[in-house]
């Protein structure tokens, strides 16, 4: 068996860069492995997982060259469980469009 590394670029901001200190990578690599778990698409609007004592609420996207982004901030834990994919957020927002009136 091989494995082979795959490019995840990694955007943190400062709070959970603060929080995580030296373990941004680490919690990119389980927020990349929440995304494979869940086997729906790559491209997640919001997904939160806990890391010791932290809530992270991270979201990715698919580059321009391929390459999976993730960024990562400090999540609520009363969204632990709320997975939003990239699809259904652009599907609410044409909806919302839609529906406001016209005036």
């Amino acid at each position: 068996m091989d494995k082979a590394f795959l490019p995840i670029l990694v955007i943190a901001t400062h709070a959970a860069r603060r929080a995580l200190g030296s373990d941004v990578r680490k919690v990119a690599i389980l927020a990349a492995k929440a995304i494979v778990r869940n086997r729906r698409s790559l491209e997640v609007a919001h997904q939160q997982i806990r890391f010791g004592e932290h809530d992270l609420a991270f979201c990715s996207r698919v580059g321009k060259l391929g390459d999976l982004i993730l960024e990562l901030d400090i999540g609520d834990p009363r969204l632990g469980d709320r997975l939003v994919l990239e699809e259904e957020l652009r599907r609410a927002t044409n909806a919302t469009r839609w529906n406001f009136p016209r005036r």
